[in-house]
């Protein structure tokens, strides 16, 4: 589940209490931190917290200080410079060094119920929609592993017998198209603009190069992963007219797919598939930490951020 769905969840759950809870957002950064600028965490009145706003060195002080803002009703904004070279800052023993802005919102009532409005607005923008064209077991750690970073999955596969709930219960749908009905368009029975990645695996070379041809023409797709060696997708592409010159790629096709981890089993496979796809959404080449010779996190304004107290 997505980290703000749990944030989301946990401010119902208040609601329904008739309690209140504190917002933690980070809202700027400078420097090395754990998380970057809209990072989100909850802190319930009962000082138990869902989400993280760092690696867990401003956790326990963001409780403390929450209880205080819950009761004044009063945002506070709260500034951590962790740039010092002593690790004990503030006493919390940061091992980033940075600054970071973290702005504590106390939610009761009808504010407790907009944010979570807002939230929801949020995710909806800004959920990641992966199409999974196969249900073999390969594709069972590639649904589970995306669900587990937050994605929304859809798993379509010609097998009934493969394309079950059981088989996928971390997909949001699964989606048998009967054999019979090889040719059958995807758009008859998924919108497929609202996706933002697909992966072709059914290890059928019909069913591939259908799938294939029809999310080619998909322009919301900035990723289209094709399971198998390069040359196999390049047979697959014949005959589309959305192909470029022989022997090219289209810019959106990721073919063999995957980073080169030196994966082996099924699990492996899958962490190197998401983590391409990943890398690609986020407009990253993939590549060590070591070597990006920067702060970890784009400087960037976190959505929905509301107007900021005076610290």
């Amino acid at each position: 589940m997505h980290e703000l769905d749990r944030i989301r969840l946990a401010l119902g759950e208040a609601a329904e209490r008739g309690e209140g809870a504190v917002l933690a957002t980070v809202i700027g950064v400078d420097g090395s931190t754990y998380r970057g600028a809209g990072a989100r965490m909850v802190v319930r009145a009962d000082g138990s917290t869902v989400g993280a706003v760092s690696g867990g060195c401003l956790e326990a002080d963001i409780v403390e200080r929450a209880a205080e803002v819950l009761a004044a009703g009063t945002p506070e904004l709260v500034h951590y410079d962790t740039r010092a070279s002593d690790d004990a800052v503030f006493g919390l023993g940061m091992g980033c060094q940075g600054v970071i802005d973290v702005r504590l919102e106390p939610l009761a009532g009808d504010a407790l119920r907009q944010a979570i409005e807002r939230l929801a607005e949020l995710r909806a923008r800004s959920a990641v929609r992966l199409l999974v064209c196969g249900g073999g077991t390969d594709a069972i750690p590639v649904v589970r592993l995306a669900a587990a970073v937050g994605w929304l999955v859809t798993v379509v596969d010609h097998r009934p017998s493969v394309a079950t709930v059981e088989r996928f219960p971390d997909a949001e749908r699964v989606i048998p198209l009967d054999v019979s009905q090889m040719d059958r368009a995807l758009s008859s029975v998924l919108r497929l603009e609202q996706f933002t990645a697909a992966v072709v695996m059914a290890h059928a070379a019909a069913h591939d190069r259908a799938r294939l041809h029809e999310l080619l023409g998909v322009a919301s797709l900035r990723y289209l992963g094709v399971l198998g060696p390069r040359r196999r997708t390049m047979e697959l592409l014949e005959g589309s007219t959305a192909a470029p010159r022989a022997g090219e790629l289209p810019a959106n096709v990721y073919a063999p797919v995957g980073l080169d981890l030196g994966a082996e089993t099924p699990e492996e496979i899958a962490l190197s598939i998401v983590s391409e796809i990943a890398a690609v959404l986020a407009g990253r080449t993939p590549r060590s930490l070591r070597e990006r010779g920067g702060p970890i996190h784009e400087e960037r304004v976190p959505a929905l951020r509301s107007e900021e107290p005076t610290p």
